[in-house]
């Protein structure tokens, strides 16, 4: 019945007819004892019935330690307890996860054949498994709703009993007695408002659309009276068409896709551009997905608990500032592109630099600079670039044979002077990393006001830097205040400015979120990192 996850060859289940239904607990004790004889605890799966079992450790400390006691059976069917666990998985949806993924189909497979068809006597092997897979099922449960189910980095399956901070036997040692399983589950989720927001909004989402569904609109017709047509249609499934909307019919539809770009943080035009389009292509369970995939996102990290926090949303290209739970402040953001991707950390935020310099990575610098560099020498100049030499001397650029150098020999540092051009604008914000990235002011602020903001080499940066400047030295009014600053941007000179008291830094990836008035919010997945998660956890291609 239990083989080791390497076994080549797969033994036949016996059958073991148990004839009195009060002889039965005696008989699965028994098989229980024989089979968990045989577990190697330090292999860390388990195959039952075609069904892996990941929490071998756990499954015979227990057993072991309650003298191989049926735990979720008596007499040949489900106690109490067993009903309850099981109903329990069933519902998993409820906490944004998979009752597959707890061997639900499986067991509930065994318990309409728990009886042999001919003899009608139970099959104490069956009743076994069926204890033995429910077993499982809760420390799997516990594990997956307490710490996830994916490595958040390489977002692959990862078994994370190991990071869970109490013991699970002990717990099932007290819950079960007292029957209380859905409240210990319950207790193992996280408690951050964040998280909890989205499993309400999960089940509201849910109850909402119990009996409505819509199909994506996979591509536009010539015709646009009718493909309008079907956008007003699949906009009124999606509740985002409103009749209560004032004006003529083309009116109505166009603030009914303001309100539909609204909920997925698209530029609220009324036009069905390719963003927008693109989202009109998702359906029903792209949403829940997207909505479950979040939920698994705030079981990998504690949500922050400091007094004041700086918080960046890569997906909603964002940055918010928060102070005792309340919003300070928010800026638009330019996050790094899909070939650049913006890293995800915690850091903490120490000084700034008014005017800094911009010393080019030597990859930008060989590949996309150089090439301009051999066309036209003059671009260093109008650019106001410097060129340096490996001890950091300035040489002269005219006098360098650039057709010389290439990505695999490039000596020199390109550095870029200050000043409302430089490609850092007049604000630096550093913080301690190991990707050398940073947040800044920039001189191409018109950038800002694009849909996608995807567009830099990693780096963050921010709209509202002044705003953000002035937040950071509002306590020290007295050694550096407002005025100081303005006087220092005037002066064009660089200038280190330390915080009095730093502000820790956050740069998270979430497609999706509840906002402060409580509505569900739907971001891009920019990075495509809900796609691997998809794949992960849903086995799609």
């Amino acid at each position: 019945m239990i083989g080791c996850n390497k076994c080549a060859k797969e033994k036949p289940n016996p059958i073991v007819l148990v004839d009195k239904p009060e002889m039965i607990n005696e008989k699965v004790s028994e098989l229980l004892k024989s089979e968990l004889s045989q577990i190697d605890t330090s292999q860390e799966i388990l195959v039952i019935s075609d069904d892996s079992l990941y929490a071998t450790k756990q499954i015979f400390e227990f057993y072991n330690g309650n003298k191989n006691t049926a735990l979720w059976t008596d007499k040949g069917i489900l106690n109490k307890q067993g009903d309850t666990l099981l109903t329990l998985l069933k519902n998993a949806d409820q906490y944004g996860l998979i009752s597959d993924d707890y061997h639900y189909s499986k067991i509930d497979s065994l318990l309409k054949i728990e009886k042999d068809t001919i003899s009608k006597k139970f099959d104490a092997v069956k009743i076994c498994t069926i204890d033995l897979l429910l077993t499982d099922a809760f420390f799997t449960i516990a594990v997956h709703v307490s710490k996830g189910r994916l490595n958040p980095d390489s977002l692959t399956r990862e078994w994370k009993i190991a990071q869970v901070d109490t013991s699970l036997v002990n717990i099932l040692k007290i819950v079960h007695a007292k029957n209380e399983i859905h409240n210990a589950i319950d207790s193992l989720e996280p408690k951050n408002k964040y998280y909890l927001a989205l499993k309400a909004a999960l089940k509201k989402f849910k109850f909402e659309f119990k009996d409505t569904n819509w199909d994506s609109i996979k591509n536009r017709e010539s015709d646009s009276t009718t493909f309008m047509a079907r956008v007003k249609e699949r906009l009124i499934q999606s509740h985002d068409y409103f009749d209560e909307f004032t004006g003529n019919d083309s009116v109505r539809l166009m603030k009914s896709i303001q309100n539909f770009q609204c909920k997925n943080n698209l530029t609220e035009d009324g036009k069905i551009g390719k963003l927008t389009f693109k989202a009109l292509q998702r359906n029903k369970q792209d949403y829940i997905h997207q909505i479950e995939l979040n939920m698994e996102r705030w079981r990998w990290y504690k949500a922050p608990n400091e007094k004041q926090y700086v918080w960046v949303n890569i997906p909603k290209f964002e940055m918010k500032v928060i102070e005792e739970d309340t919003l300070v402040m928010k800026s638009r953001v330019i996050i790094g592109a899909p070939e650049h991707q913006t890293p995800l950390l915690k850091s903490t935020i120490r000084y700034f630099l008014i005017y800094p310099y911009w010393t080019v990575p030597f990859s930008i610098a060989t590949k996309e600079l150089l090439p301009i560099i051999k066309m036209d020498i003059t671009y260093l100049s109008r650019k106001n670039f410097e060129v340096l030499d490996g001890t950091n001397k300035k040489v002269d650029a005219s006098k360098i044979n650039w057709k010389k150098y290439s990505t695999k020999y490039f000596p020199w540092k390109l550095r870029q002077g200050i000043g409302e051009k430089n490609s850092l604008g007049i604000l630096k914000f550093n913080f301690e990393n190991k990707y050398g990235v940073y947040m800044h002011d920039t001189d191409n602020r018109k950038l800002f006001n694009r849909e996608m903001r995807a567009l830099s080499h990693g780096c963050c940066r921010l709209e509202k830097f002044m705003d953000f400047a002035q937040f950071l030295i509002r306590d020290d009014s007295i050694k550096y205040p407002i005025d100081s600053l303005n006087a220092d941007i005037l002066k064009a000179q660089q200038k280190y400015v330390y915080i009095k008291h730093p502000i820790p830094l956050y740069i998270n990836y979430f497609t999706a979120e509840i906002d402060e008035y409580s509505e569900l919010h739907f971001f891009i997945d920019v990075y495509k990192r809900d796609e691997k998660m998809m794949r992960s956890l849903y086995k799609r291609k």
